[in-house]
């Protein structure tokens, strides 16, 4: 069985839709947001066990098609098909990301395991800058054609990314630490790198999605310089900007094309050029300054930035490298000195990488720096014109200058004007700006202001001390170190040289500032960064306390405070200042995205996401008023239909109606701000998600398109409608004109070449987004794109997840299939991605379509066209990642599930191949290879899966039951519970027995985690639904069900319904006790349908029957691991037991309720018998199957004058002669295995089928989802499964009373209305409730056990043979198969799947033969890899010489072994699941058969007693007999054996006559099967009639009640009208 695979639920919480797999916000994994950890050397052996940064490929939370409840519980155990949750959230499950203790503002990319050569390498330890997250030219060698590896092809589409746009390129990736290499690229870019959710370059995948993505801020500082500055340009006084904008943000957050210093975007970061050219760059750089000349070398490498504090007095080594300093007589103005200072901070951190470099392990590892941010300088005015005029004085380095664009037009520029009306911009987006009528409140915190700086021992910091402590630097000061290198002198010059620049930069800077008395700010924060980068934290924090003292609303001072304390480990200081930054300026969202940082770091995402509402309320423009259409209760509500006021093709017309606006943004900040806030939003939708509040995650990722998309109003249904139309447009090839303006009812479907093409057609001509126009291009402009695409991902995956599991925020009446697949379209447009064409794929997957969308070819022919497109959706994810783990997990599923097994299982191969610890693929891949009879290879790739994660319910349950059916118990324990009757033999590690009865015995092994799994699964399961009825959904479901119960509503009636539940609100089992009064109440509405329209002759409208809703709130409940069929060898509880079927009924009634096929009111019942009754079987087992064996000549035997059968095969034929039977002697046979569940409904409703017959029940190929639909008045099972549904849309089981006693009996027994469903539903909350079935039983007059031997056996053409042919022909069998066997053994035997057997029963056995030296045990090898496990058990338990008498045997053919049968002397039967076709095989042949009904709960143990019952002659002797070989314990079983064995005695050298009890046995089964009641079929349909006539008569009457055939009368047929 492919292992269901939707959503996966560990110990940690499921991740967000749009977030990583590793991170809650952007910073790696051991930022010191999210507090520090040790340095790895390998970054790739760190595994995060951080629950809110969870490394693990998941969700795993999911759909399963994606099954994920809304509360995201990590308790709660979710069926998987697909991948994680099926769906994939936007992130690429990539390797973990490293830790740095600092934090910082960019990005920090995670580790990967690709590499630009485009193979595989495990070693790699780092990511360069040029890592695939910066397009294909972001390596430095790239462009040149080589060191990116000459495989390479190119992206998969076109980036149209460059490295830098000054063409600059840092040192060796390879070597550097990303913190410092992303800062650096930054000072000369302005731009950080987009977080993209899998960005592609070079046909790689560039790293993850990060659950928050901060476009870096500028720190800029006064007015004097900020007025004179726009993206590092002059800004003519008379620019509209400055005017209208600019001068009121002056102290505020400029926009982010003045992110910071452009004054460096021609600094050469790399010696390419050589040292001449340095040196006159820099001597030309001096000259510009100080007006002097230099010969000084100017280097570019400082020291490593340490955790040591630098000395500033101890450098009398340096005097042998020249610097250049300031002639300290003749100070530079302040434009030139912060010129330099900023110069001189930029040189002295590109130096930390040359320290690094040094500092490496000498084996290739790169030791990260442990520096994480790096403070913001001011902005310097002519910063840019000095560059300018030092590189057209430096030697021909013309590239430069071409590059440095100073005064190019910037797509930011275009802003409009009059954004915010009259406001003034001086108070927009500070704390003195009035918010809203309903005022968001700055979130407070517990400890206090910022007000007071502290070191890190406590101590008030004097900030007019200038003998400060300085600790020595171990990079810096370490003499031994520069001699014990001379290879590296030329490095340690350069970094030496960039510190004695900064210490002089520094010093000039004080002198500054003191004759400024203290006044020059942008002075005190350039001081303040050198301090920082020189290594003297405390410094720093003087610097920047110099600044508050003048100003204590500095928001950049207090914001570069905070990240100095955070370096001193500080946090909670950290945390005040940030937090009193952003109360102060709300629009400082540098502020806002650290503080947002630092509480995920610390796991308080709730007070992130209140940091951010309050930011959005603060900030959000007056009277913009955004629609949305998720509702309050989580509903997703349709709005009217926005015509999208689009033209296409060559004709166009005018659109009279209202249309969305586009491009304008909600809140009162600049247009460029909108991919900042957009980060914001995006994140705070992602920290809702991991919270499990899946209606504000899907807001927030609704706000986050909107803003793009630039609607303010329509909400996220004006988008899909406007992509629906434009896009069914396309694929037929018309104008929109010639279109109704109206959505399309009907998905959208498209190829993927067709999808990527979507938003150039929804926003022509070239796909921009309204809402990000003024966004720089470039970095930032991709980073909003990436983010918009991963916002519609998201909210699309939310909608998927709730569209299949019932969530609170999609399904029915909601989000559709062609609403999903339009924001899936449109983020694949925006950003393909693998993970959108995975949940894609699995989307179509679900799609049942008769034909393909125009335009659209298919590829694969049979298969339907939703899994044609979704496989092309898989393969072109893998075009995009080729070792996408989940794409090839979920490729494998789909092909599974299309009949495509080895297929299948290459994918799955793959899949592990390229992430070998993915357990979900490693389960699925144990489960085909199961299939496939590689049982040997399940047990591998199972241990596999639980190693990688031993938490994985259904790997250890799957490796478990692998383990059972081939009899590999060491290890295996077992449970002690009642008194040790459960289970009694235990096997502990070594392989030896242990006795549950023992003093001191205690449950162990295996076997003891799948029970706890089971207990804690259930015990979970009972909170499912809590208060799902609450306030108005309480009362709208009391009217739902007192309407489909009388069709009209009563005062009184409501009063009673509404005392009676009321007492569920809160309480357990509360959401199964809604579905089940659901059902019940349905199937009222069909009663009272019937005797409206055929009792009393009235027809009524439909709508008068309509069926009770799913309250919204209630999700589809996951099933337990540990399946129905399992429970028959498991050791578990009746109430287990129970609730396990209950559970598994409940999931399909839920999720089947929510179908969007199924109608919204109850089936119309049948018309009256006349003059037979229709009834029709459900089966996927009409083939060669042992259920086609055994009922075979059923539906042609039925009486025509009382029963037509219409026989409904789920599965195609396989030709075997039982099918071709069936079909032909069936009155009415469907082949419907390429039926979907609503065709077949209506096809069982349109045949006016009174009685529909479950022959499945929850074995594979089960329809069980028809059932819950209610097609027919009365449903019952028999035959397939062997033990409750626990269901309501089980009516009747039909069974015997020797397979179910009536003690296991629920006590309620009349079902019939919704008084006793809520009667009976309160019986089984109680503890102690023992009892297994809900369902009426229909008690047969022998069995229920249906045996066509009589005329399907091999044999059965032979006819009556006498005893004593009988007799001779065993004996000359028994030759056959056993040539070399002594005449006086006795055969013992079982044929059964070793799978039921378990300790106790295979140690009874061993005792038996060692109790009878003559006997020898025959089984077969069933599987082949038990005989080996067995036989190892046996010498251990028992001895050799008994073990040598375990004699195994191949399987044979059905034919062959029903003849076989006959020579074994006596048939020991498996008690805990017995032998049930098997037991009918065996008896026919003659052989006695020795069984143990050990469990009254289960049935599957008791169903060998109730065949033998029926195969004795029905008198007094034959009853005795039958009373012989059912013992009624595990000793009277073992006695019983060794008396028959030991009593039946052979004659030597005869041809087989015998003597003793078993002789005796033998001969009266054997002359009796013609007569036997077993073996009659024809007598066993017409009992089948009796049963069926009655319970017709019981319904159309409202009677209830089980059903005795030894005690109905016969029917009289005028009762049915």
């Amino acid at each position: 069985m492919m292992m269901p695979y939707a959503v996966r639920q560990q110990a940690v919480p499921s991740v967000p839709p749009g977030a990583s797999q590793q991170a809650m916000y952007n910073s790696p994994t051991n930022s010191p947001f999210y507090g520090s950890s040790q340095h790895l050397v390998n970054p790739q052996q760190h595994h995060r066990q951080d629950p809110m940064l969870s490394n693990r490929p998941l969700f795993r939370n999911h759909s399963t098609s994606s099954i994920v409840p809304n509360h995201h519980s990590t308790h709660e155990n979710l069926l998987r098909r697909k991948t994680p949750s099926g769906t994939l959230p936007a992130a690429y499950d990539a390797a973990p990301m490293e830790y740095t203790p600092r934090p910082n503002k960019q990005i920090l990319l995670p580790y990967q395991d690709e590499v630009l050569t485009g193979h595989h390498d495990c070693s790699s330890q780092g990511l360069g800058w040029a890592d695939k997250t910066m397009g294909q030219a972001a390596h430095p060698l790239v462009p040149q054609g080589i060191g990116a590896g000459s495989n390479v092809s190119g992206p998969m589409f076109s980036t149209e990314w460059s490295p830098q746009s000054n063409g600059q390129f840092l040192p060796d990736d390879s070597m550097m630490d990303p913190n410092l290499r992303q800062f650096l690229l930054q000072q000369q870019q302005q731009t950080v790198p987009p977080f993209p959710d899998q960005l592609w370059m070079n046909s790689h995948l560039s790293g993850f999605q990060p659950m928050y993505n901060p476009i870096t801020a500028p720190t800029a500082s006064c007015d004097e310089v900020n007025r004179f500055l726009m993206n590092g340009g002059y800004i003519v006084q008379n620019n509209v900007w400055q005017n209208n904008h600019y001068y009121g943000w002056g102290t505020g957050p400029s926009t982010p094309s003045s992110q910071l210093p452009q004054a460096v975007d021609n600094l050469n970061l790399n010696t390419h050029h050589g040292h001449a050219t340095q040196n006159a760059v820099s001597d030309s750089w001096w000259d510009q300054l100080v007006g002097t000349s230099t010969s000084a070398t100017q280097s570019m490498y400082p020291s490593t930035l340490s955790q040591e504090t630098p000395s500033y007095h101890n450098f009398e080594h340096l005097s042998a490298f020249p610097v250049r300093v300031p002639e300290r007589s003749a100070l530079p103005t302040r434009e030139k000195a912060a010129v330099w200072a900023h110069r001189a901070y930029v040189d002295l951190l590109s130096s930390i990488h040359v320290q690094q470099r040094q500092n490496a392990d000498g084996t290739g590892n790169t030791i990260s720096a442990k520096t994480g941010l790096y403070p913001r300088p001011p902005k310097i005015a002519g910063l840019k014109s000095a560059l300018r005029q030092n590189l057209q004085l430096s030697s021909g380095n013309s590239r430069h200058y071409s590059n440095l664009n100073v005064e190019s037009p910037d797509r930011r520029k275009r802003m409009r004007a009059g954004m915010a009306g009259n406001l003034d911009y001086s108070e927009l987006g500070t704390s003195s700006h009035s918010l809203a009528k309903n005022e968001y409140q700055f979130p407070g915190h517990a400890n206090g202001s910022a007000g007071q700086l502290y070191n890190h021992q406590g101590y008030a910091v004097d900030c007019c001390s200038r003998n400060h402590v300085r600790r020595q630097s171990d990079t810096l000061s370490n003499r031994s170190s520069l001699a014990s290198a001379p290879e590296n002198s030329a490095s340690l010059v350069t970094a030496l040289n960039a510190t004695t620049q900064a210490l002089a930069v520094l010093e000039t800077l004080e002198k500054m500032c003191i004759e400024s008395s203290w006044t020059w700010l942008d002075g005190m924060m350039l001081g303040g960064c050198l301090a920082y980068g020189l290594g003297d934290l405390n410094q720093a924090l003087i610097w920047y306390r110099r600044i508050l003292e003048i100003d204590e609303g500095h928001v950049e001072a207090l914001s570069n405070c905070a990240a100095t304390l955070l370096s001193l480990h500080r946090k909670e200081d950290a945390e005040q200042f940030w937090r009193q930054a952003v109360k102060k300026r709300p629009s400082y969202l540098e502020a806002v995205e650290h503080l947002v940082g630092l509480l995920c770091g610390d796991h308080r995402a709730r007070e992130a996401v209140e940091i951010i509402k309050y930011v959005e309320a603060t900030l959000r423009r007056p009277g913009y008023l955004a629609e949305r259409n998720i509702s309050t209760d989580g509903t997703f509500i349709k709005s009217e239909v926005v015509d999208p006021g689009y033209t296409f093709g060559p004709k166009s017309r005018s659109i009279s109606r209202t249309t969305p606006t586009f491009g304008l943004s909600p809140f009162v900040i600049p247009g460029s701000e909108n991919g900042r806030m957009l980060a914001l939003i995006h994140a705070k939708g992602n920290m809702l998600y991991t919270l499990g509040d899946n209606i504000g995650a899907a807001k927030a990722f609704e706000d986050a398109v909107l803003v793009a998309a630039g609607i303010p109003s329509g909400g996220i249904q004006a988008l899909i409608d406007k992509i629906l139309v434009v896009l069914k447009a396309a694929t037929e090839g018309v104008n929109l004109s010639e279109l109704s303006p109206n959505p399309p009812q009907t998905p959208v479907l498209l190829q993927p070449e067709r999808a990527v093409q979507t938003a150039r057609l929804v926003f022509p001509p070239n796909g921009e987004l309204p809402g990000l126009r003024d966004i720089a291009t470039g970095a930032p402009l991709k980073a909003a794109i990436a983010t918009t695409s991963n916002s519609l991902l998201s909210l699309a995956k939310i909608f998927q997840d709730g569209m299949s599991s019932g969530g609170t925020t999609a399904g029915r009446p909601g989000a559709s299939v062609k609403d999903i697949l339009a924001l899936y379209y449109l983020s694949m447009s925006l950003h393909p991605s693998p993970s959108t064409a995975n949940n894609v794929g699995i989307l179509l997957a679900s799609i049942q379509q008769a034909s393909p969308t125009p335009g659209m070819s298919t590829s694969q022919s049979g298969a339907s066209i939703g899994v044609n497109l979704a496989l092309m959706y898989y393969n072109y994810g893998l075009k995009l990642d080729h070792r996408h783990a989940h794409l090839y997990t979920n490729l494998g599923s789909l092909l599974k599930d299309i009949n495509q097994l080895g297929h299948a299982i290459k994918m799955y191969e793959l899949a592990v191949s390229y992430d070998p610890s993915f357990d979900i693929a490693l389960a699925n891949l144990a489960n085909a290879v199961k299939d496939q009879g590689r049982l040997s290879d399940a047990v591998v790739y199972y241990r596999r899966a639980v190693k990688a994660n031993p938490e994985f319910a259904e790997a250890v349950c799957g490796l478990a039951n692998v383990l059972n059916s081939v009899c590999d118990w060491k290890g295996r324990g077992g449970i002690v519970r009642d008194g040790g009757n459960r289970d009694r033999w235990h096997v502990d590690d070594t392989g030896m027995l242990t006795d549950a009865r023992a003093v001191g015995a205690l449950s162990s092994g295996w076997m003891k985690r799948v029970v706890e799994i089971v207990e804690k699964q259930l015990e979970q399961g009972e909170s499912w639904g809590k208060h799902a009825l609450a306030d108005e959904t309480f009362n709208q479901f009391v009217q739902d069900i007192e309407y489909a119960e009388n069709g009209y509503l009563n005062e009184a009636r409501s009063q009673a319904l509404r005392f009676m539940l009321a007492a569920w609100v809160g309480q357990r089992y509360e959401g199964a006790k809604i579905i089940r009064l659901i059902e019940r109440a349905s199937r009222k509405a069909v009663w009272r349908w019937y005797r409206d329209k055929y009792v009393y002759g009235i027809d009524k409208p439909v709508t008068e029957y309509r069926r009770p809703r799913v309250p919204s709130v209630l999700t589809t409940p996951s099933a337990p691991t540990v399946l129905p069929f399992h429970t028959f060898t498991c050791p578990l509880s009746a109430k287990e037991v129970r609730l396990i079927s209950e559970r598994n009924g409940l999931r399909i009634s839920c999720s089947t309720l929510r179908s969007s096929w199924l109608s919204q009111h109850v089936y119309p019942p049948p018309a009256p018998p006349r003059p037979y009754l229709r009834v029709g079987y459900v089966s996927s087992d009409f083939n060669n199957h042992p259920l086609a064996h055994l009922m075979q000549s059923v539906f042609g035997l039925h009486d025509p004058s009382r029963v037509k059968a219409y026989c409904y095969a789920t599965t195609a034929s396989d030709n075997s002669e039982h099918r071709k039977q069936i079909e032909r002697e069936s009155p009415m046979f469907y082949d419907a295995h390429s039926w979907g569940p609503d065709r077949l409904v209506q096809q069982i409703v349109d045949d006016g089928i009174h009685i529909l017959i479950n022959l499945n029940g929850f074995t594979r190929g089960a329809r069980n989802e028809v059932f819950a639909a209610r097609p027919a008045p009365i449903q019952m099972s028999f035959m397939g499964f062997a033990g409750t549904l626990g269901a309501e849309w089980c009516d009747y089981l039909y069974a015997d009373t020797t397979a179910v006693p009536t003690e296991m009996l629920r006590n309620l027994r009349r079902n019939v209305d919704v008084d006793d469903s809520i009667r009976g539903l309160s019986e089984g909350e109680t503890e102690e409730s023992s009892w297994v079935y809900a369902e009426n039983i229909i008690f047969a007059r022998y069995t229920f056990f249906c045996c066509d031997h009589r005329q399907s056996a091999p044999d059965a053409k032979l006819g009556q043979l006498s005893w004593e042919e009988e007799v001779k022909r065993r004996w000359e069998k028994r030759k056959e198969i056993f040539p070399d066997i002594e005449d006086d053994q006795i055969i013992l035997g079982n044929f059964n799947q070793l799978y039921k057997i378990e300790p106790t029963t295979f140690r009874t056995w061993l005792r038996i033969l060692a109790a009878v030296p003559k006997a020898i045990l025959w089984l077969l090898r069933f599987p082949e890899l038990g005989e080996s496990n067995l036989l190892g058990l046996a010498e251990m338990w028992a001895s050799k010489e008994v073990a040598s008498r375990i004699w195994f045997t191949d399987v044979a053919p059905k034919y062959e072994h029903i003849k076989r049968a006959q020579v074994c002397d006596l048939f020991l039967d498996t008690p805990e699941c017995n032998a049930h076709t098997t037991a009918a095989d065996v008896l026919w042949s003659g052989t006695p058969l020795l069984t143990l009904p050990r469990h009254k709960h289960k049935m599957c143990s008791r169903i060998a007693a109730s065949i033998l019952r029926a195969a004795v002659p029905q008198n007094e002797k034959g009853k005795a007999m039958a009373n012989s070989l059912v013992a009624d314990s595990e000793d009277i079983y073992e006695r019983r054996a060794i008396e028959l064995a030991s009593g039946l005695e052979y004659r030597i050298g005869g041809d087989g006559e015998c003597t003793g009890e078993l002789a005796d046995i033998r001969k009266v089964l054997f002359t009796n099967r013609w007569t036997s009641e077993l073996f009659n079929t024809k007598r066993w349909v017409s009992d089948l009639e009796d049963a069926y006539e009655e319970a017709w008569r019981r319904w159309v009457c409202g009677e209830g009640g089980d059903i005795d055939l030894k005690e109905i009368k016969p029917v009289k047929r005028s009762v049915w009208n």
